[in-house]
Order: C-alpha cells, then structure tokens, then sequence
C-alpha cells in the first residue's frame, strides 16, 4: 500500500505540476488586485457618510501597493464626476476632498472641476427658471392660476430636452478635459 498524503501535500504536487507563474502574469495579477482594492476605497469614500481616513487605509497595505493603490483610487473618483447625473454633481466636493487628500498637489486642477460644475448647475438653473417662467406666462395668459400651476414638471418638456442636451454637449468636452489633465498629471 502506498502512503497517505494530506491534501496540502497534494495541491502542492498538482502546482507544481502546473507550473510557477511568470513575472508578467504575476505582475498582471498585482495589477488586479490593486484595481480592486482602489475601487472598493473609492467606493467607499464616495458611500461613506462619514469621513473615511484614506491614509490609515493606505496604510495597511505594504509600502511598495500603495502608490499603485493610490493612482487607482484617484482613477476612480475622477471617473465617477458626472455632470448627467445629480449624484454625480453633488458628490463632486466629495471627490475634491479625496483627490486632495491623497496628492494634495492636484488640488487646483480638482478644485477647477468643480467650478465647472457649478458653472454647469448654474446654467441648469438659468434654463429651467427660463422655461418656467414661460409656462407660468402661458398659464397666466389662459387664465389658469392656483397652487397645482407651480408644480410644472418642466423636465417632461422637449424644450427643456433640448436645452439640457445642449447644455451636456457645451460642458462634457471642457470637463472630459479637465479630467484627463488630472488623470495625467505627475
């Protein structure tokens, strides 16, 4: 009869069967997995209600990740301004803050992104009271007044359709731009 083996013993037999990992694929997989842990930070930046110390999570991986960590992290808040979304408007502070926090040199270039997007939310504004006031003129005109006229929901009109699709076309490029300095800056 031949010998008992653990089953460690056995996986070790069938990896070394199958071979060592090279240094690319050994490299790729780093990679991976430093994407991943970057984007669950990110995440969890952007989700968290409270502040979360990005330099003590930083921290508890090894020295050498950190950076490739903290290059992802960054990768991931710029990705997740949005000028279409309203969340991704109002996470924006949010974002400026995280990027500053992990390379405080890109703050200005962050800090510019936002005024974007209040230069944006601005022109939103101006649309909609524009439009608003149109209706309200209109109602005005028939003789149609009371409490249920302020409530226009302008946002099913195919002029305010229009008009924010422009708006998204003047302002995607210039922050699409400003994104990609970021994102390559030293």
């Amino acid at each position: 009869m031949g010998e008992l083996k653990s089953a460690w013993e056995i996986a070790q037999e069938r990896a070394n069967r199958l071979g060592r990992l090279s240094a690319e694929e050994k490299e790729q997989q780093d990679r991976q997995r430093y994407r991943q842990i970057g984007q669950v930070l990110a995440q969890k930046w952007i989700d968290s209600s409270q502040r979360l110390d990005m330099t003590a999570e930083l921290n508890k991986h090894e020295e050498k990740d950190r950076e490739m960590i903290k290059q992802v992290i960054i990768e991931h808040l710029i990705g997740a301004i949005e000028l279409t979304t309203a969340q991704g408007r109002n996470s924006v502070e949010k974002i400026i803050e995280g990027i500053s926090s992990l390379e405080p040199e890109l703050q200005p270039k962050a800090e510019e992104i936002g005024q974007l997007v209040q230069e944006y939310e601005g022109a939103e504004r101006g649309i909609r009271q524009e439009l608003e006031s149109d209706y309200r003129e209109i109602l005005h005109q028939l003789r149609i007044s009371g409490t249920a006229v302020d409530a226009t929901n302008i946002e099913a009109d195919p002029k305010w359709q229009l008009a924010h699709q422009g708006l998204i076309e003047a302002f995607a490029p210039r922050l699409n731009d400003l994104k990609q300095a970021l994102i390559s800056s030293p």
